[in-house]
């Protein structure tokens, strides 16, 4: 019995993490179905999703995208920023129109409506490619040994990026919780991924 409760256990984290995302706050580590490593504890839920696509409907709060797979409506607030990919600057709304390309940063949480809702970090107006500057929520800040540059986790998981003064000349500044756009083009294939910054503005 106890050899089939370990099976189930096991086969029901794989189904998790083949999943992706979960509704609950849980990783795999929680579960035991695998070693209690730094690996492991990387596997958190996402916090941020984001989709690229082509902007069908513009409202005075809500920006309605269809992406490779799927339609959604991009619920802005007083939080949301609207940002140019290319530098990162703040974009007016009437800046969005029907027909543009654009990426939105969003919340996990959406509704069961058609299109479903779902809260905007951010909307980057622009095609995702590598001139494009990617929107970062940091997590963790861990400074190096002389001061030179930090390392930052986003609120994924997912991504450490190195960032010094030529990335961001206010780079020791940088600290969880903050907002930022980064670019990069290339990154390692471990897990959690690490990439060297060559752009970084701190959003306000």
């Amino acid at each position: 019995m106890k050899m089939l409760k370990k099976i189930m256990l096991v086969a029901s984290c794989g189904a998790m993490l083949l999943a992706g995302s979960a509704v609950a706050n849980a990783h795999c580590c929680e579960y035991e179905c695998l070693p209690v490593t730094e690996e492991c504890q990387t596997q958190a839920v996402q916090e941020v999703l984001s989709i690229t696509g082509e902007i069908l409907e513009v409202q005075a709060n809500m920006v309605v995208v269809k992406g490779e797979n799927n339609i959604i409506a991009a619920v802005i607030n007083d939080g949301t920023y609207l940002l140019n990919g290319k530098n990162g600057k703040a974009k007016e709304l009437n800046s969005f129109k029907v027909g543009k390309v654009v990426t939105v940063y969003h919340s996990p949480k959406m509704t069961r409506s058609i299109p479903a809702q779902t809260e905007a970090y951010a909307i980057v107006l622009g095609d995702n490619d590598v001139k494009q500057g990617k929107f970062f929520k940091v997590d963790q800040v861990t400074p190096s040994e002389d001061g030179k540059y930090v390392s930052v986790l986003d609120s994924n998981h997912g991504l450490i990026a190195t960032i010094d003064k030529k990335a961001c000349k206010v780079y020791d500044e940088i600290k969880a919780g903050d907002n930022l756009m980064v670019w990069y083009d290339m990154m390692t294939m471990s897990l959690p991924a690490r990439t060297n910054a060559q752009k970084v503005v701190v959003l306000p």
